[in-house]
């Protein structure tokens, strides 16, 4: 039976880290966000086998928010088929989020997209709605059952972590979640002790479905397949990727 690596489609890296430190992480395939286009800048030139970059600029984060440039956001889009952190966040100007936002959905073709969506639920599904696009995961996604039918119904996905009640775990349709762990922010939270460390998650999900951990993690694998298909970026992602994607 081909043995599933831990894969965590949500987490925060350091730039700078180094081939011991990853080493400690047991093989997952991580992807890790970033939180600016500098910081995307200078973790493209660490590649290491396992981890896949994301360009991204956090809505939270006054200081990226003023990097963002359109064309120099497009330039660095074409080194990676991730994108994120990116999205909404209760707190900032809405208007230059919303703004960002558009300009990140209708300048990336062939990518995955990680969305954040803190307390924007709603204005997040509707920013997509009107920049449809056809890679999205909605990372650690809280809103009602309206716009969870909404955002299904234009084929996005949705990363979960542990920190997620068992309510809000099933409101998700199992074949379109993905797992995460946000680290290190949901650290206190999800009990990961590093990015990859979803064996929490995994049980919660086996438990609530009845299936073995096993079947579980060849699920997150299937829905990523899927989904890389829809957004036409199989031939972007790393071989060491692709390997268990086509097992799955």
């Amino acid at each position: 039976m081909f043995n599933f690596p831990p894969l965590d489609c949500h987490a925060h890296i350091a730039h700078d880290v180094t081939d011991a430190q990853v080493k400690t992480l047991e093989g997952a395939k991580i992807f890790a966000m970033t939180r600016s286009l500098n910081e995307f800048q200078a973790a493209i030139r660490n590649r290491q086998s396992g981890l896949l970059w994301a360009v991204g600029t956090h809505p939270r984060v006054m200081s990226s928010m003023e990097q963002w440039s359109e064309d120099r956001f497009s330039q660095l889009a074409k080194q990676t088929p991730l994108i994120g952190e990116v999205g909404l966040d209760r707190r900032g100007d809405l208007e230059a989020q919303t703004r960002i936002f558009r300009q990140v959905l209708t300048n990336t073709d062939a990518s995955l997209i990680s969305v954040h969506s803190t307390g924007r639920t709603r204005q997040v599904v509707d920013a997509i709605e009107q920049n449809r696009h056809p890679g999205i995961i909605l990372h650690w996604f809280l809103g009602d059952s309206e716009d969870v039918s909404r955002a299904t119904a234009m084929g996005c996905y949705f990363s979960v972590n542990s920190a997620m009640s068992d309510a809000q775990l099933t409101a998700l349709p199992l074949d379109r979640v993905l797992p995460e762990t946000d680290f290190p922010s949901s650290r206190a939270r999800t009990g990961a002790r590093m990015p990859g460390d979803i064996r929490a998650l995994e049980q919660s999900v086996a438990r609530l479905t009845r299936r073995g951990v096993g079947d579980v993690r060849r699920i997150w694998y299937r829905n990523l397949r899927r989904l890389s298909g829809q957004a036409e970026v199989l031939h972007r992602l790393p071989i060491d990727l692709t390997e268990p994607l086509e097992m799955a």
